[in-house]
C-alpha cells in the first residue's frame, strides 16, 4: 500500500467515531505534528521529506483531533496541548509587555 493511503487509513482509524480510547487523540496529535513538519513519528513511522497529499492528510488529522478535543476532559486536553507544544505546535507563551518608557 502506498504511504498516503496507509496514513489516511490510520488517521481515520484513530477518529472519535472509530476509537473509544482517548490515547487515539495523542496518536492523532503526533501524526498531525509529523505531517506539519515536526520531528515526530506518524503512527510509529518516521515520515520521509516528501509525503503525497501531505496537506490533505494534515488537515484531516487536525479535523479529527478537534473532534477528540471536544470530547476529552481537561486533563487529556492539557496533555494533548503539551504534546503539541513539545513539537513546537500551538501557542507560545505570551510575550511580556515592554517596560514603560522613561519620560525625557
Amino acid at each position: 500500500m502506498e504511504l498516503a493511503g496507509w496514513l489516511a487509513e490510520q488517521i481515520e482509524a484513530h477518529g472519535v467515531e472509530r476509537e473509544a480510547d482517548p490515547a487515539a487523540a495523542a496518536r492523532l496529535a503526533e501524526a498531525y505534528a509529523a505531517l506539519a513538519g515536526a520531528k515526530a513519528p506518524a503512527f510509529g513511522m518516521e515520515l520521509p521529506a516528501e509525503v503525497p497529499d501531505r496537506d490533505t492528510l494534515r488537515a484531516r488529522s487536525l479535523e479529527l483531533l478537534k473532534q477528540w478535543l471536544g470530547k476529552l476532559d481537561a486533563e487529556h486536553k492539557d496533555r494533548i496541548r503539551a504534546q503539541l507544544a513539545g513539537y513546537g505546535i500551538g501557542s507560545a507563551p505570551p510575550i511580556p509587555p515592554s517596560p514603560p518608557l522613561e519620560p525625557e
